[in-house]
């Protein structure tokens, strides 16, 4: 698998989480099937705690174990955004990435990309979220060059946009 820069790495996932570049779709009118914790509310937007629940949702039906969430640097922006990395003893699998993705899907996510060729890259999208998972070898600029793992980031796109406005002069 090709190992990225960090520069790149850095400006691609910023790109993606402030630009809503990733919504490239619509959200569909059903939140699909099974029992979640957010599948059950009408198209209204989903709390950061239903955020973070599909999440570990979806990371568990993939597969993907000991998730490390963290909170925010910024504090203005603690409530608007879920982090997390996932170390993996080989390089993310796509088909557990697609168990993963089925999950969110169930639970009312759009899936908006899905790439694996040389690094995984999965966005999805649900009202007012854009989440954005980059899984492979060094992919975090923060992390060791040898990480392996992928990389959570998703942001309420609404809630970043009024904390932005509340700090602008």
């Amino acid at each position: 698998m090709r190992v990225l820069p960090k520069g790149v790495v850095t400006a691609v996932a910023a790109a993606m989480l402030l630009s809503g570049c990733a919504d490239k779709g619509t959200e569909s009118e059903s939140p699909g099937a099974g029992t979640t914790a957010s599948r059950n509310k009408p198209r209204a937007a989903i709390s950061l705690a239903e955020a973070r629940a599909d999440i570990r949702a979806g990371l568990a039906a993939g597969a993907f174990e000991g998730a490390r969430f963290d909170i925010a640097d910024n504090r203005e922006f603690s409530a608007c955004a879920v982090t997390a990395v996932v170390s993996t003893a080989a390089e993310p699998d796509a088909k557990n990435a697609e168990r993963m993705t089925a999950e969110l899907e169930q639970r009312g996510w759009l899936r908006t990309e899905f790439r694996t060729d040389g690094t995984l890259m999965l966005s999805l999208r649900k009202t007012p979220w854009t989440l954005d998972f980059i899984g492979g070898t060094g992919v975090l600029p923060e992390q060791d060059p040898d990480f392996t793992g992928l990389s959570v980031n998703a942001v309420d796109r609404d809630c970043a946009n009024r904390v932005a406005a509340s700090l602008s002069p």
